[in-house]
């Protein structure tokens, strides 16, 4: 896998010390492209990320922007060099979606949206489950141990799906926090799971863009290594979804805390 998302460069090093030392290293590189996801034909999105997990990438990104409610809206997926082309069933409302998006965002920052005729459609998770405080703990761990790439780069961040029992669903590292996310999304539905029954893990902060993603694709529960922003916390209010964050041995649950055990 490394020879596909990382590239190395010798770079020059400076050392800060009294000496000011010069020197050499071979240093590895995480790679970023840009990918261009059609649908139906018709040019959607640009993604900057690593060149890997294309297809769950774009079909996760799909399902976390609302565009679809299930991989079954899906007719077709093809890549073609750094094109994910889309085929839909039916027609869909690909600038209603961005809209409806980009309006929520903006009303969780707490400025007015965009005028459109009608209100956003705001994700609701209404969800029963549990998990355990000690699970969370031990699931991240394997997040970390599973984050290979970034070990090596430092230049990645990771995305885990797991069950309530700690079991891994999914996992894809990658330039953005966001393309991560979808990609175990994305990757978990194209296996027939339902991310409705899933925990959450992230290394990136939990911004509202981020936990609206997790919310229409269902997710109950995003524990996350970084503190979460504002607007992240009134979207997950809002959505029904459980919010944490765990660093240093210490959980903290900022919304729904009776999801965690």
């Amino acid at each position: 896998m490394g020879n596909m998302v990382t590239e190395k460069r010798r770079i020059q090093t400076i050392d800060l010390g009294p000496t000011r030392k010069r020197g050499e290293t071979l240093d590895e590189l995480a790679l970023d492209e840009p990918l261009c996801v059609f649908v139906n034909g018709e040019y959607h999105v640009t993604l900057i990320a690593t060149p890997e997990m294309r297809r769950e990438l774009a079909v996760g990104y799909l399902l976390s922007g609302g565009v679809i409610s299930s991989v079954d809206d899906i007719a077709s997926i093809e890549t073609r060099g750094s094109d994910i082309m889309v085929e839909m069933r039916s027609r869909v409302d690909l600038r209603g979606a961005m809209v409806d998006m980009m309006n929520l965002i903006v009303t969780a920052c707490s400025a007015s949206p965009r005028p459109r005729g009608d209100a956003p459609r705001l994700p609701r998770v209404d969800s029963g489950m549990r998990v355990g405080a000690d699970t969370l703990k031990t699931v991240m761990a394997e997040l970390n141990r599973r984050s290979s790439v970034h070990m090596r780069t430092r230049g990645t961040h990771a995305a885990m799906l797991c069950s309530v029992d700690g079991e891994t669903l999914a996992f894809a590292e990658d330039v953005g926090r966001h393309n991560a996310l979808d990609k175990v999304v994305g990757a978990y539905a194209l296996e027939g799971g339902d991310p409705g029954g899933c925990v959450l893990l992230s290394t990136g902060r939990q911004s509202g863009e981020m936990v609206q993603k997790a919310a229409r694709a269902g997710v109950p529960v995003v524990c996350s290594m970084t503190v979460p922003l504002i607007s992240g916390i009134r979207l997950a209010e809002a959505a029904g979804v459980t919010l944490a964050s765990l660093s240093a041995g210490r959980l903290k649950v900022y919304t729904c805390p009776e999801r965690i055990e």
